[in-house]
């Protein structure tokens, strides 16, 4: 019996989506990975992916995994829920953190929930502050992020009354047979238990890609208006006795801005629930798949450090690349575990709302190791008014084919 895998990436704007098509002869079997976009990052494709995922799978899931409850991952399954609940669907995956009989979960549910309705409305009524505003948009888009989502959230919770099964996962459980899809095992390898692990967000130094020691180009600047050149007033100034001269009006905006960690807050807040991520280890005849999510440090560095994560992570065949290809979601220490080639790397990513995404240094050192030295980003895909992708758009590598809103990678 002849078994082959088909992974589609469709673009649904700053978001994720993935199919997954598991042959066994004849037959076909459907899992779906995430389906949503960032409300500040869609680009009209939504109803599209729709079509495809019903016409592709006949309206048949195996399981649907929501790696974790942000829009930008689960937005579709609120937005098409009416259609969601005509397909038959065996099994819904859901993270720990999101099971409403854990009391873990509730108290943190509960914590975060308050929290983000204060700053939303700290950051607004405080400082005027709106999306076209440079200073607070991040945090803005980041709470967006977060809120919105109970559509999706409790039909996901319901397996939208198809009668699915609805598991709540965490880090160290494992399934022999995934559904009823012969061939097809997974391992959970994260969100932890732990909550110090599920707070840590930034990695090491030495877990970041600077494309050379000592590059800053993703240092934050928080007073660029305010920084001091050579051959600057303030900086002759500093030179004869050691004083910058600084407007009252520059003391009054540095005033303001170190008194106003309600915008960072956020931004950390959607982090957290990022580290609530499943990372899940799909194996299906002798080919490892890994789907982590939106995984920031916290999440990667409660398994990463073992003989056994080191193996695991150099038999993997293909790599979703976690949160859209950002420089602080795939540490140092992942990317040197991947084999040392034959990797097939897919980046649903595109520069809308947040610029800084994808991070090239990360970027390019996976490619090292990738099929046709390409890691694939689904903003390669072109689309009437959405942001430009990669300039030239590099030639897909074998095994890789392009449709209109997707890219299929077979293997």
């Amino acid at each position: 019996m002849t078994a082959s895998i088909r992974i589609r990436m469709y673009r649904p704007g700053f978001g994720d989506c993935f199919l997954l098509t598991l042959r066994n002869g004849s037959a076909e079997q459907h899992v779906l990975v995430d389906f949503g976009a960032h409300m500040r990052g869609e680009i009209g494709t939504m109803d599209k992916i729709m079509d495809d995922l019903e016409k592709t799978s006949r309206s048949n899931l195996r399981l649907i995994v929501a790696t974790h409850a942000h829009r930008d991952h689960i937005s579709g399954f609120g937005k098409f829920a009416s259609r969601f609940a005509k397909f038959q669907i065996e099994e819904v995956w859901l993270p720990w953190t999101d099971d409403p009989h854990d009391k873990q979960a509730a108290t943190l549910k509960k914590k975060h929930l308050a929290l983000y309705d204060a700053l939303e409305k700290h950051i607004q009524l405080a400082f005027s502050a709106e999306p076209s505003n440079t200073v607070y948009a991040a945090a803005l888009d980041a709470l967006s992020n977060l809120r919105g989502n109970e559509t999706a959230t409790s039909e996901l919770a319901r397996g939208f009354g198809t009668g699915a099964k609805v598991r709540y996962l965490q880090a160290g459980e494992a399934f022999d047979k995934v559904a009823s899809l012969p061939g097809l095992s997974a391992e959970l390898l994260g969100p932890p238990r732990d909550a110090s692990f599920l707070s840590r967000m930034n990695p090491p130094a030495d877990q970041h890609f600077f494309t050379s020691p000592g590059d800053t180009t993703a240092a934050l600047r928080p007073f660029p208006n305010l920084e001091i050149r050579s051959g600057d007033p303030d900086y002759l100034a500093i030179q004869k006795d050691g004083q910058p001269l600084v407007t009252e009006q520059d003391l009054a905006r540095l005033h303001e801005l170190t008194e106003a960690p309600a915008g960072r807050l956020a931004l950390v807040l959607d982090s957290v629930r990022n580290n609530t991520s499943l990372v899940i280890l799909f194996r299906f005849h002798g080919k490892t798949m890994l789907f982590p999510g939106d995984a920031q440090w916290g999440n990667w560095q409660s398994w990463i450090g073992t003989d056994k994560a080191r193996q695991l992570l150099g038999e993997v065949d293909f790599l979703k690349v976690a949160h859209h290809g950002s420089e602080n979601a795939t540490p140092v220490d992942v990317v040197h575990a991947l084999r040392e080639s034959g990797l097939a790397a897919m980046v649903p990513t595109q520069i809308k709302p947040f610029p800084t995404i994808p991070r090239m240094p990360l970027l390019k050192e996976l490619e090292k190791r990738c099929e046709g030295h390409v890691a694939v980003r689904s903003d390669r895909i072109a689309v009437q008014g959405a942001p430009k992708g990669p300039t030239p758009v590099p030639d897909l590598p074998k095994g890789f084919s392009e449709g209109e809103v997707w890219i299929d990678y077979e293997f």
